[in-house]
């Protein structure tokens, strides 16, 4: 299998401009802490070096680092990471009622926020494995899906993956609505509130739970 790149990165201190980008999504200096995030200066990938000329962070996982450039448009990830690599694992409570399953690290944090504990996958295309969702369950009472909504795409990879994955493993289906024009709870938070988020999760959880089952 492929050696996996070699990350290095320096790291800088936070500045305002940080606090402007993660604070429109409700995320704070304190979850950006828990969740092993640090702003970056340079990134160094297989001993070649390259300078980040926007805001940059390093995400830390278990199993190596991601690198998110939120404001460029080519190059905005790179990582070291292998598809099987949990987001937001080891900031998870030992059990609990809900937990979601969601699209990445930024969606995970503003779920930390709003109090729920939630993973994401290395991307939304991935199956999850057996194990992951069968130790979610052991842990959880409920495991929900809560996936981008691609509203604007007519084939919606997003809801499309979340069918999928929610087939398999009889998992409920958390939509955002169309309505809202938010594809994730990132983009929810941003647009609509902290509160707006809260609610729609609520309302949207209860209404999934209310959803007859196909008995099998």
């Amino acid at each position: 299998s492929q050696t996996p790149s070699r990350l290095l990165v320096r790291t800088r201190n936070w500045e305002y401009r940080d606090k402007l980008y993660w604070e429109q999504f409700g995320i704070t200096k304190d979850i950006l802490r828990i969740f092993d995030v640090k702003p970056i200066t340079h990134v160094w990938i297989n001993e070649q070096r390259f300078s980040c000329n926007s805001i940059s962070y390093r995400y830390r996982f278990d199993c190596g680092y991601k690198i998110y450039r939120p404001l460029e448009k080519d190059f905005k990830w790179s990582s070291n990471v292998d598809s099987y690599c949990v987001q937001g694992y080891r900031q998870l409570p030992e059990n609990g009622r809900t937990l979601f399953l969601t699209s990445s690290l930024k969606d995970i944090m503003c779920l930390a926020v709003l109090g729920y504990p939630s993973i994401a996958l290395q991307s939304e295309m991935l199956m999850p494995r057996e194990e992951t969702i069968s130790e979610a369950k052991a842990r959880f009472k409920e495991v929900i899906v809560l996936y981008d909504n691609d509203f604007d795409n007519p084939r919606n990879p997003g809801q499309t993956m979340a069918a999928r994955i929610c087939d398999k493993y009889e998992l409920d289906n958390l939509v955002i609505p169309s309505y809202y024009r938010s594809k994730d709870i990132s983009d929810l938070v941003r647009d609509h509130g902290l509160e707006e988020a809260k609610h729609v999760i609520e309302r949207e959880e209860n209404r999934s739970k209310k959803q007859p089952k196909e008995s099998t």
